[in-house]
């Protein structure tokens, strides 16, 4: 039975994309959007960076939950899924930035999907770049679940191999630009357009959702 619903954040619940672009150009001296997209698509983005890559991934992910885009928003359909499904399980957001969780939560507010999220885990005070394997066992431990128990909504294919890590059901969504390939490759039980998508796909995954 299904009891806890882990959703990552950037692509999956919110589209920061442009914000993305903005904070890693500024930080590599300049790349067009189109550059970004095209490396962003391939995962090469590490291929620009001349510094020590953790360190600037933990540079970046500060910045990029200081500032705000006006293209920033939900994805589609992100608040009424999230409405739906925080009636029947809890609902955990986790993301791979090293900051507080309370910078997190206050942009779910800002975003009008606080209300419908019962908990907030980062990356912060763990090892390795974007890799969350220890982070979802954490969940699982804190919350006295089995991994069949849980299910992690992402949209990069780390998010589908930390899941894999685990042993926790992994459904990708396309809203993050990764290949269907990659994802699959990666652990990724399912593939589905996004989020919009997610009600219908878990109401044949758990037999015990009456919906």
């Amino acid at each position: 039975m299904l009891r806890l619903i882990i959703f990552d954040l950037d692509q999956t619940l919110l589209d920061t994309l442009r914000r993305f672009h903005h904070i890693y150009s500024e930080m590599i001296g300049g790349i067009s959007w189109e550059d970004f997209i095209k490396l962003f698509r391939e995962d090469r983005l590490d291929d620009l960076i001349r510094e020590d890559r953790a360190e600037f991934w933990e540079e970046f992910t500060r910045r990029f939950s200081e500032v705000r885009h006006p293209e920033d928003r939900p994805i589609k359909g992100a608040r009424e899924v999230l409405r739906e499904l925080s009636r029947k399980y809890r609902i955990v957001v986790t993301t791979g930035r090293r900051v507080p969780p309370e910078e997190v939560w206050r942009e779910l507010e800002e975003f009008g999907l606080s209300e419908y999220v019962h908990e907030v885990y980062t990356l912060m005070g763990h090892d390795g770049v974007w890799h969350r394997d220890a982070l979802l066992r954490r969940i699982l431990e804190e919350h006295c679940l089995s991994p069949e128990e849980v299910v992690f909504i992402g949209d990069y294919w780390v998010d589908m191999d930390s899941a894999r890590r685990v042993g926790v059901k992994a459904i990708a969504v396309r809203t993050g630009l990764e290949p269907d390939s990659r994802l699959l490759e990666h652990g990724a039980s399912i593939v589905i357009d996004g989020v919009w998508e997610l009600e219908n796909v878990l109401s044949k995954m758990d037999p015990d959702d009456s919906a």
